[in-house]
């Protein structure tokens, strides 16, 4: 038996989640891998964190704080704009799909690259809109100037993603304001920022600045990647007024939740700490590149915690690799998924880490 849907369902992209530890474990039997396919810091959170989420477990009877008003002050003193500035979401994700819900309508189109996070298509399907996607330049970055010429009477949002996932290439705050220089004054631009703590490019976060200074433009980041709390869903956005009381207007009342504000709160105000994590991780990034490079692998430059990378000819194609390092304990993401056929990306984790990567990747070179 049936039940009456909308049509816009068939249209509905599937995102399709990494494969869990648990379930390589129980597919494979073994007793041991390692994750480094869901773009997920490999430290957990700070004590303090988690001391503060274990403290905000007596109050759980009680509704969280609607607005996150503290959350969006902090955030707010910390990037130089009004509270009114701010919103917070149930992950940045929550915040994508409240703009699309926000701006689209049937006959209307949202612009973003190809491939990108596979996100984007649900704004466009979820209202009935058109979806305009622009392949990637040849560097596998946005292609700011073809995004800019298909501009047209219907585009309601555009969509960049910097760094871009799953390639991780990042587009210059200077591409960026020539790109805004050319859109209407009232169209809105959001830059996704989820993976700015691991840009080193010296203009990072200069891209937000702009949203103090351009009405259209607003900035979304999330606490999931660099702080390392994926597992309780919070980002933010900043811009205008007028783009956060548009995503404010169909927000839940209650939509992040209590242990979730909690632990942003603490993290955000430990940036001495999130800052040695950050050069660990970019560091880490470094020291894998070179690895894979040296073994043949092609790798995409990449500002992000995960690089896309080409495996060389002699071990077969992306998809035999992904298969062989998983039965070797080893979980990362077919670029297939991704619409990256051929490719892998690889987060970047912790030395041990990337120690058994490393023994995996020997043992796919040389077989006995």
């Amino acid at each position: 038996m049936t039940i009456r849907t909308s049509p816009r369902l068939t249209d509905m992209p599937h995102y399709e989640p990494g494969l869990t530890t648990a379930e390589v474990l129980k597919r494979f039997g073994l007793t041991s891998a390692v994750k480094l396919a869901s773009n997920e810091s490999p430290f957990p959170p700070m004590p303090e964190v988690a001391e503060a989420v274990a403290g905000g477990v007596a109050t759980l009877n009680r509704y969280p704080d609607g607005p996150a008003r503290t959350l969006r002050r902090d955030l707010a003193e910390r990037h130089g704009v009004d509270p009114a500035q701010v919103t917070v979401g149930n992950g940045s994700c929550e915040l994508l799909l409240l703009a699309g819900q926000a701006l689209l309508d049937p006959g209307t189109t949202v612009m973003s690259a190809t491939p990108s996070f596979s996100l984007y298509g649900h704004l466009a399907a979820a209202a009935g809109a058109g979806a305009v996607e622009v392949p990637l330049a040849d560097d596998h970055g946005h292609d700011l100037e073809t995004m800019a010429a298909l501009i047209d009477e219907r585009t309601r949002l555009i969509i960049i993603c910097n760094p871009n996932n799953p390639t991780g290439v990042y587009r210059s705050a200077d591409a960026i304001e020539a790109f805004l220089d050319q859109v209407p004054e009232d169209l809105p631009v959001l830059v996704d920022e989820a993976y700015n703590e691991f840009v080193a490019a010296p203009d990072r976060g200069r891209v937000l600045s702009l949203a103090r200074e351009r009405p259209n433009l607003l900035v979304t980041r999330t606490f999931s990647k660099a702080h390392g709390l994926c597992g309780l869903r919070v980002g933010y956005a900043v811009g205008s007024e007028a783009w956060v009381r548009a995503i404010d207007t169909v927000r839940q009342p209650f939509n992040t939740n209590a242990l979730a504000q909690a632990a942003a709160i603490e993290s955000f105000r430990r940036q001495s700490e999130l800052d040695r994590r950050v050069r660990a991780t970019i560091a880490a990034r470094a020291d894998l590149v070179a690895d894979l490079q040296g073994e043949g692998w092609e790798v995409v430059p990449s500002e992000a915690n995960f690089v896309l990378a080409l495996p060389p000819p002699a071990l077969g194609g992306g998809a035999a690799v992904h298969r062989a390092l998983l039965e070797r304990g080893v979980i990362v993401r077919d670029g297939t998924s991704l619409g990256c056929p051929g490719r892998l990306r690889i987060s970047v984790g912790t030395p041990e880490e990337h120690a058994v990567f490393a023994g995996a990747r020997a043992a796919l070179m040389h077989p006995r």
